[in-house]
């Protein structure tokens, strides 16, 4: 086995660092105004999903490919009581692109970001949660209300 000094070894490490003019991220930085508890909601479940916006993202996506599906107003009465607040989350594109097309069905992104907050909500016990168990099957709104995508 080969020993690498120190120094040879720093060399090459630092060649493999991301320069940011080379790879900028392809994420794009939102502000939203949500319920500071579903801030709270979201900052707890991050360490679950290695992050924050990787937590949103994927109950996001459970959320959109579940039509019938979503979080009624009752169950996050809890949520949307508490008062208004920024938060700049940093999300792919696609993600960015749900929560508006999700804020024509919940009224707003706030309320989009409220009800992935109840579904985060980690159960006692549960390493990661099955988001899908906080979903209740949602009535369908009158035809003329239907918005097609």
């Amino acid at each position: 086995m080969q020993t690498v000094s120190k120094t040879k070894e720093a060399r090459r490490l630092s060649k493999l660092k991301r320069e940011s003019e080379s790879h900028e991220s392809r994420n794009i930085a939102k502000r939203y105004k949500l319920p500071e508890a579903a801030v709270k909601l979201i900052e707890k479940a991050g360490p679950v999903y290695g992050q924050q916006s990787r937590a949103i993202q994927v109950a996001v996506e459970l959320l959109w490919n579940m039509p019938g599906w979503g979080v009624s107003d009752e169950s996050m009465s809890h949520i949307l009581n508490s008062p208004l607040t920024g938060k700049t989350y940093k999300l792919p594109p696609r993600t960015v692109g749900l929560i508006n097309g999700l804020a024509l069905e919940y009224g707003t992104k706030g309320n989009v970001l409220a009800a992935i907050a109840h579904m985060l909500t980690a159960d006692p016990g549960d390493s990661r949660p099955d988001l899908s168990t906080r979903l209740t099957r949602m009535p369908l709104p009158p035809p003329d209300k239907i918005v097609a995508y």
